[in-house]
């Protein structure tokens, strides 16, 4: 696999310039432009699909290259899109293209096609998560109607994966300190090695939003030993709530 200085410069700067982001609502409008530049497509989307009616929402790039009442037929028919179950039932948010699950023929056979993307169109996706099992799946996909992506560029979005969503993640955690009225300075630096990498690890997942049961089943440990840990987390930072602990633990995010 070869992958050109140009192009690895280009992933260096996307990351980068995620640096400062404080708002995860600004996280698609920045990251789009950048990785439809680095993997071409014809049109590329940010995504958020939970798992009850409607719950569907994205960003395009180019803007505006999707009509608003696609969201709603995309909601209708997203039950039957492979790369979205894998996720919901692995938690593997690695890049998988469609054509990793299934044919051309059997594609074309989904309501999910004819309706939404055929008229697109879309013959060949390249998706990944950057959230692990849950109700909500949270990444990116990659449309194009006459080629096919190849490993190189599957490669290249794996690679990113982690940065885009620990960037994520940070932007989750700055917006939650701002929001949150925290007893102490919510932004004071903790010691270094004050939360186990475990610990950090539980933070993150409690600033996405996950219950107790979501965190132990996407670290494969019981509710009980979560509820241990967020014990200790409260006490190390002397916080007795998950929002509190996620406004302190921001300020331990680059």
């Amino acid at each position: 696999m070869y992958v050109s200085l140009s192009t690895l410069d280009r992933a260096v700067r996307l990351v980068a310039g995620l640096g400062d982001l404080q708002d995860p609502a600004e996280f698609g409008d920045r990251v789009l432009p950048g990785l439809a530049e680095l993997i071409g497509c014809d049109v590329l989307t940010y995504n958020e699909v939970g798992v009850g009616p409607g719950q569907v929402s994205y960003q395009d790039w180019p803007s505006n290259s999707l009509q608003p009442e696609t969201r709603e037929t995309f909601s209708r028919h997203v039950g039957e899109h492979p790369a979205v179950n894998h996720y919901r039932r692995t938690g593997d948010g690695t890049p998988v293209m469609i054509s990793d699950f299934l044919g051309t023929s059997d594609f074309h056979r989904l309501a999910l096609y004819a309706e939404f993307f055929r008229p697109i169109p879309v013959e060949h996706q390249l998706s990944m998560s950057l959230d692990g099992a849950g109700s909500t799946v949270v990444g990116f996909a990659l449309n194009r109607s006459n080629r096919e992506f190849n490993e190189t560029e599957r490669a290249i979005l794996a690679i990113l994966r982690g940065p885009l969503r620990d960037a994520l993640i940070r932007a989750r955690l700055r917006k939650m300190a701002g929001m949150t009225g925290v007893a102490g300075d919510p932004g004071r630096k903790l010691p270094p090695e004050l939360l186990s990498l475990r610990e950090l690890q539980i933070l993150r997942l409690v600033a996405m939003g996950r219950t107790n049961g979501a965190i132990a089943h996407a670290m494969s440990i019981s509710p009980r030993t979560v509820a241990k840990h967020l014990e200790n987390i409260y006490r190390k930072l002397n916080v007795s709530s998950r929002a509190a602990a996620v406004a302190i633990g921001a300020a331990q995010l680059p």
